[in-house]
């Protein structure tokens, strides 16, 4: 048996304490309807492939695998219960973003010869017409986040735009995409992996918590409702204390802890701007707070640090700054690093909203803030700071 041809009406039913806490996160993130469309079909064809590139048809925990295919929604499996959607939409964006991820990492692929050809004619299975303006907007060798969280905002904006030419909600647009990808399989298994698979690999952090959060609440349910989007990102971004940088992140995710949670729960302090439903920018408020990791004794060996080779501006180390010299570093690693200007947010009283294409992209921006600052504040030997 082939996953395409499971019986889907003997699946489970949807997981009403996944779906609620999931919209949770897709609501602080106010993506646009088009971009949360987008999102939740391609989340729907992304979780069969989680699940074969974890076990075979034939393990005895398979069965109980396929939960994940219906925690957030219940899908017939059948494309042509969708009838008023057009395929071929879904293919072309699905065929560009992979020639897209070709040209962001200055790869040299056919990516053709991998789909499978149709004996006697022309037709490649997947294959579309080009669409040569979205693949001009893609930067050439310039690989960095800002290129990938533009790339997967277009790509989910374009795909959710036909779901909501067509009225569809968000539990049926996640449904019409888990249907859309065993339709995919019964033609091309093998290309339909590939396609799919090289655009869950090329997803910003953001992406990869809300995409890793159903397996998440079912492989560990416990760490999924103890943490905010925010700590998600952070963890997916940066590991945990168990990653090969624990000597480096321990402190400052135990000092995140501190934070942003009440004392002794995992229930999010109410100052925090950005977990509210507000215009207002968070970044200052961030930023002043994260220089104090230097006050609470977390840092016990700073050349842990140091040897890490995580400090990215080695300049700073040891050295004796202003505040407002310390900023500029920072956002000058940001700059660097990620591609990412976040000088915006420290100029005047910025509202959020006026330069990131949405609050979870900006979300993703105040961790990198987060982790850099404390970084970088634990290497130098003073910041005289500003009142």
């Amino acid at each position: 048996m082939n996953l395409y041809e499971l019986n889907f009406t003997e699946l489970s039913e949807p997981n009403l304490e996944f779906q609620t806490k999931f919209n949770e996160f897709i609501d602080l993130c106010e993506f646009s309807l088009e971009t949360k469309l987008g999102l939740l079909f391609f989340l729907g064809m992304s979780l069969p492939g989680s699940i074969e590139s974890r076990l075979k048809l034939d393990d005895p925990d398979f069965k109980d695998e396929l939960n994940i295919l219906t925690a957030y929604s219940k899908s017939s499996g059948q494309f042509y219960d969708y009838g008023d959607l057009n395929d071929y939409i879904f293919y072309k964006w699905i065929y560009n973003a992979n020639l897209a991820i070709i040209k962001m990492s200055g790869e040299e692929t056919d990516i053709d010869k991998y789909l499978r050809k149709i004996a006697g004619s022309k037709i490649i299975i997947g294959k579309t017409d080009v669409d040569e303006e979205f693949l001009n907007e893609i930067e050439k060798g310039v690989y960095n986040l800002n290129l990938v969280q533009n790339f997967n905002d277009r790509f989910f904006t374009e795909l959710g735009k036909h779901l909501s030419e067509k009225k569809y909600s968000s539990l049926k647009a996640y449904e019409a995409g888990l249907a859309f990808r065993m339709m995919m399989l019964a033609m091309d298994i093998e290309g339909t992996q590939l396609l799919i698979s090289r655009i869950q690999n090329t997803m910003s952090p953001l992406y990869q918590t809300l995409f890793c959060s159903v397996e998440l609440f079912f492989s560990n349910r416990k760490a999924f409702n103890a943490n905010h989007l925010f700590s998600q990102i952070m963890q997916i971004f940066y590991g945990g204390i168990e990653s090969p940088l624990g000597k480096v992140v321990y402190p400052i995710h135990t000092f995140h802890q501190l934070l942003f949670y009440k004392e002794s729960s995992i229930e999010f302090r109410d100052e925090w701007l950005f977990n509210k439903k507000t215009d207002e920018g968070s970044a200052i408020q961030i930023f002043k707070n994260s220089i104090n990791i230097r006050k609470t004794g977390l840092i016990e060996n700073k050349k842990d640090i140091i040897n890490s080779g995580e400090v990215y501006d080695k300049i700073i180390i040891d050295a004796t700054l202003s505040e407002l010299d310390f900023l500029k570093s920072i956002l000058n690693v940001i700059q660097s690093k990620y591609g990412i200007n976040g000088k915006d947010e420290f100029l005047g009283a910025k509202n959020w909203n006026t330069g990131w294409n949405n609050k979870g992209e900006y979300i993703q921006f105040l961790v990198i803030l987060f982790y850099e600052t404390c970084l970088h504040a634990a290497v130098v030997k003073e910041i005289n700071c500003e009142n």
